[in-house]
């Protein structure tokens, strides 16, 4: 069995259920009576210590004791008696655990220790394991949880790490027309994760759409590495929690996981074309339209209603969406105007008015796709509609609604059609019509243009370039100087780079900054004076934060006599105005760089953050004194950074209007400042000790630019 292989979870030849029960109520009976009522027809083993026989079936006293062959066992014991019958799980040759109870690291203490047993006794064995703390695992050919009910079969596969959550949605689905292929509960992820599932879901027959509900992610560089490719099989939609401060320390308390910045998963997940969902409700609503709709051939929609208000409203709702209205032929509108009332608006979006009657309907979408018409395919660019109704006298919604699946279903099987039936009781029949026959009905026209947009969004990343063929730049760099210099600063028991070791780190690859030396006596000063030229000279003390209150920095130091004369005056002034007992290394020799000569400067920040999940986070903005001030940053995943990611990375913030210039001023040269980025990513990426970086400012000229002041902090 391969390490990886998980299909057994899916179609298991045989189960055991350790703590299998006749006592109605007890989890342990529920999982058995729904393992049978779900039609499961392999092998089944209770296992009960304190009993011969459960619901019919013979009982084991251990799973040793079953004389055959067992795939998955699933526990439903409390939590202390656990890991001795998983050891006996791996003896007995069973190859995976759905380990229901609770009692491990969600509870911390001993529960921590619990928990880190039952992992190395499933790597022992090579057993797999969903759990603990779960509700166990729901697929087509068994329900091995303890829900109370069994979800409807169909096309979306259903991820959640809360067992709760889960519940409510498989309840929720029970009204809607959508069904599941498998609904699985993570819990406290000791050992699979949502991508494990992911990745076997995306060759899996029986699913279209895969959706998630995750607190966490604990493997953030093999989400990086899978998810690509799965998102090009299928649809996956992820609802991230604990995005807020006080949600990151409810999903910390609810599972033990680690929740990483929230950005970063914004980012993981564009990088890696998954959707995501704000709300329970955009989960559904993006599941539910990827199920039944095609994704569009292009961004060009059209709008039709027989309301003016909530025409406007959904106008609205595709300008937020960034969704395209499609432009209608002069045959197209010529048809409408022959047709429609005097008062009705041809021009998308199409207001119909309010006596329009079913016909009036049928003509209108009829006309705007093109369907049985005169029209050439290059007159119709409508690619989709959202198709509104409002109850008025003359409406009969429930027509309108079967109107609109009888032509979505002959003529419209390749453009997506999403409604929105506004009001309760008279539309209530129209808009319950459509969802059974696979046609999204909103309540309001907002969610049916967020849903349009999440089609959009697909299509898009079809379209791009797969990761695996980007071509990411590859520099020529000194990477075992940089060893060296991290080595050093940890024989140090440092964290923190000096700057003019920070200097050399650039150097090595190839990222411009001030000539940096360090002088560690009076002579040496004045020899690399003489070498670099009109300079400023500062303290170098990992004690000494604060040079200027020292007295620790001289500036304009013009002669290699200055530079002696100015060693020792710094040395001096550290030793009476600084911290007592200082450790002092020497004193560095830094190139002034004189910016009045420039005929523009724009200051630039530039820095690297390391998220626990995804690794080094690039940042990019508005640099110098107003950096905090203006907060005009955007950030980029350091993970195959290609050039292209480093233009959007710029055009995303304000200051990318001045680097192009304003007002006649030249612009900065933004060739070199994004070989800067593409060099600082293949920095990070190179060394993931480094856990912070800042270039404040990197000062942006006409023509190159100097990154002024670097700090780098490394792990200890």
């Amino acid at each position: 069995m391969a390490q990886n292989d998980i299909s057994f979870f899916f179609n298991p030849a045989s189960i055991a259920i350790i703590g299998a029960s006749a006592t109605q109520g007890k989890v342990g009976n529920t999982v058995l009576n729904n393992i049978i009522n779900s039609g499961y027809k392999g092998k089944i083993f209770p296992i009960n210590p304190g009993a011969n026989r459960v619901c019919d079936l013979t009982c084991y006293k251990s799973v040793l004791d079953v004389p055959e062959n067992i795939d998955i066992a699933i526990f439903v014991i409390p939590g202390k008696f656990v890991n001795p019958a998983a050891e006996e799980c791996g003896k007995k040759g069973v190859k995976g655990l759905i380990v229901i109870s609770a009692g491990f690291k969600e509870i911390g203490g001993e529960g921590v220790e619990r928990e880190d047993q039952l992992i190395q006794i499933g790597k022992k064995y090579k057993m797999r394991i969903l759990g603990p703390n779960c509700l166990g695992f729901i697929g087509l050919n068994y329900n091995g949880s303890f829900a109370a009910e069994t979800p409807k079969e169909g096309g979306i596969a259903m991820i959640s790490q809360s067992g709760a959550m889960l519940t409510g949605m498989m309840d929720y689905s029970m009204t809607q027309a959508f069904g599941f292929s498998c609904n699985i509960s993570l819990g406290n992820k000791a050992d699979l994760g949502a991508v494990d599932f992911i990745e076997f879901l995306a060759n899996d027959d029986n699913t279209s759409v895969i959706l998630c509900y995750l607190e966490s992610i604990n493997d953030g560089q093999r989400f990086l590495e899978i998810l690509p490719e799965a998102t090009r099989k299928k649809p996956i939609i992820i609802l991230k929690s604990g995005i807020s401060e006080a949600g990151a320390r409810a999903a910390s308390s609810h599972t033990g996981a680690l929740a990483g910045a929230d950005i970063a998963y914004d980012l993981a997940f564009k990088k890696c074309g998954v959707i995501r969902a704000k709300t329970m409700e955009d989960l559904f609503d993006y599941g539910e339209v990827f199920l039944y709709q095609p994704i569009p051939r292009d961004n060009s929609f059209a709008i039709i209603t027989n309301a003016g208000g909530p025409g406007i409203v959904a106008t609205d709702a595709f300008e937020r969406e960034d969704l395209k209205f499609a432009g209608f032929s002069e045959s197209i509108l010529h048809a409408l105007r022959a047709k429609l009332p005097l008062e009705a608006s041809i021009f998308n979006p199409i207001d119909i008015v309010g006596d329009a009657a079913p016909d009036r309907y049928e003509f209108t979408i009829k006309t705007v796709f093109g369907i049985n018409s005169k029209a050439e395919s290059n007159e119709i660019s409508t690619q989709g509609a959202l198709i509104i109704v409002t109850p008025q006298a003359q409406t009969e919604p429930t027509k309108v609604a079967k109107l609109i699946h009888e032509i979505a279903s002959k003529h419209l099987k390749e453009k997506p059609i999403v409604c929105s039936f506004i009001g309760g009781k008279s539309i209530s029949e129209g808009r319950e019509y459509l969802k059974q026959n696979h046609i999204p009905c909103y309540n309001f026209p907002d969610r049916g243009a967020h849903s349009l947009k999440t089609l959009i969004k697909r299509r898009e990343y079809l379209r791009s370039t797969p990761l695996e063929e980007l071509i990411i730049p590859k520099f020529k760099v000194n990477k075992k100087r940089v060893k060296q210099i991290f080595s050093t600063v940890h024989e140090d028991n440092r964290t923190v780079l000096l700057s003019y070791e920070t200097s050399e780190v650039f150097d090595c690859y190839g990222i411009k900054s001030p000539k940096s030396r360090l002088a560690q006596t009076p002579r040496q000063a004045r020899t690399l004076q003489s070498e670099i030229g009109k300079s400023v000279m500062k303290i170098v003390s990992p004690n000494i934060i604060h040079k200027t209150d020292v007295g620790g920095i001289l500036l304009n130091i013009e002669t290699d006599q200055d530079a002696f004369e100015a060693y020792i005056q710094i040395v001096k002034n550290a030793k009476k105005f600084g911290p007592q007992n200082a450790k002092i290394y020497g004193v560095e020799v830094q190139e002034m760089i004189d910016f009045k000569i420039e005929p523009k400067v724009s200051e630039i920040i530039i820095g690297m953050s390391g998220d626990p999940q995804f690794g080094p986070l690039l940042m990019f903005g508005t640099g110098g004194i107003y950096a905090n001030f203006m907060q005009d940053v955007a950030f980029a995943l350091a993970y195959k950074f290609t050039k292209d990611d480093a233009k959007k990375l710029i055009e995303s913030t304000k200051i990318f209007n001045l680097l192009q210039g304003v007002r006649g001023e030249s612009p900065s040269d933004i060739e070199a400042i994004l070989d800067v980025l593409l060099r600082l990513s293949q920095l990070v990426n190179d060394f993931p000790e480094i856990v912070e970086l800042d270039i404040n400012p990197l000062l942006a000229f006409v023509k190159g630019y100097s990154a002024v002041d670097i700090k780098i902090t490394i792990k200890r």
